[in-house]
């Protein structure tokens, strides 16, 4: 009976985020609905992006989950934000970004609209921050 329990919240909590990526990458005023392929990135992939090719990271996760620990030098831009920061983001669309968020779901998100409006270098951090603890890349808080 647990198992069904969670079985439930998680199917729900999947819906909410799948139809919060479905407006950010339709439902906004300047996305161009191309919904290109998002290339996803393990850990140690994105922390070689970081290090070698001076990727820049986005987290996108809230507030709360944000000051819970990052990656180093993680601009944060939650998701529901994306759209009202996007001008200011323009800055880095010549380089690479990596895209992170708890469990690589919200990034997703973030990672198509991004693609959607001129970004050509997007990597979605596979498995998200949990992913990255995981493989004891360094966090700070």
């Amino acid at each position: 009976m647990q198992s069904v329990l969670l079985f439930l919240i998680g199917a729900a909590g999947a819906l909410v985020l799948f139809r919060i990526g479905s407006r950010l990458r339709g439902g906004i005023a300047g996305s161009t609905g191309t919904n290109a392929a998002i290339a996803e990135v393990d850990a140690a992939a994105a922390a070689e992006l970081i290090r070698d090719k001076k990727a820049v990271v986005f987290d996108v996760r809230t507030s709360a989950e944000y000051d819970s620990g990052r990656i180093p030098k993680a601009a944060h831009i939650p998701l529901r934000q994306l759209p009202q920061r996007l001008d200011d983001l323009k800055k880095y669309k010549d380089r690479p970004i990596v895209v992170s968020c708890r469990t690589g779901s919200r990034s997703a998100s973030a990672c198509a609209y991004l693609a959607d409006n001129g970004f050509e270098e997007v990597y979605n951090l596979k498995g998200g921050l949990r992913a990255w603890a995981r493989a004891r890349q360094r966090l700070e808080n």
